[in-house]
């Protein structure tokens, strides 16, 4: 019974999201998206970017602050309440990861995802992430786990309306391709 609240809560959660704009899969980080009204979630979790006036080639902090402030949170918020509250997420990472939730509930009520989609992985760094790589042409970035250099996860960052904003992390709308080894 609990599980079919849960799915139902779910469910009402993505029709209210429907009709916003959201950033395809082919726009490069230099392009802005059409104006929207739509403001940016307001949250006393973070701070303004400082990168969001910087050099394309600075663009790669919000995606550092934002898997770092998602470990920060471990323990306090669940991944979806998470995401849904970050404004360093876009619509599209937000619809999303809800999609894939639902999906993995589905499949398997007992259990539901058996990694965690943000870290594509089961583990995570304690100690958060620093820059491995950055091409700042597609917005793609591999961070590196701070003193476990060898734990790596992919995302990936889009200017819209001139604020900087993750629009891909782990396997949520990373391509296999541009996904972090394992």
């Amino acid at each position: 019974m609990k599980y079919t609240l849960i799915l139902v809560f779910l469910i009402s959660l993505l029709s209210c999201q429907s009709g916003k704009k959201q950033a395809s899969e082919g726009d490069a980080l230099p392009m802005e998206l059409p104006d929207s009204d739509a403001e940016l979630p307001n949250t006393d979790l973070y701070e303004p970017l400082e990168s969001e006036m910087s050099s394309a080639d600075e663009n790669y902090q919000a995606g550092l602050d934002f898997i770092n402030s998602y470990i920060e949170s471990i323990g306090q918020l669940e991944i979806l309440e998470f995401v849904k509250n970050s404004p360093l997420a876009t619509e599209k990472l937000k619809s999303e990861l809800e999609n894939m939730l639902i999906a993995a509930w589905e499949e398997n009520p007992k259990i539901g995802f058996l990694s965690d989609p943000l870290f594509d992985a089961q583990d995570y760094p304690p100690m958060g992430f620093e820059l491995d790589e950055f091409d700042p042409e597609t917005g793609y970035l591999l961070a590196k786990g701070i003193e476990w250099e060898d734990f790596k996860v992919a995302l990936r960052v889009v200017n819209v309306d001139g604020h900087i904003l993750v629009d891909g992390c782990g396997e949520v709308n990373i391509p296999e391709g541009k996904r972090a080894e394992r």
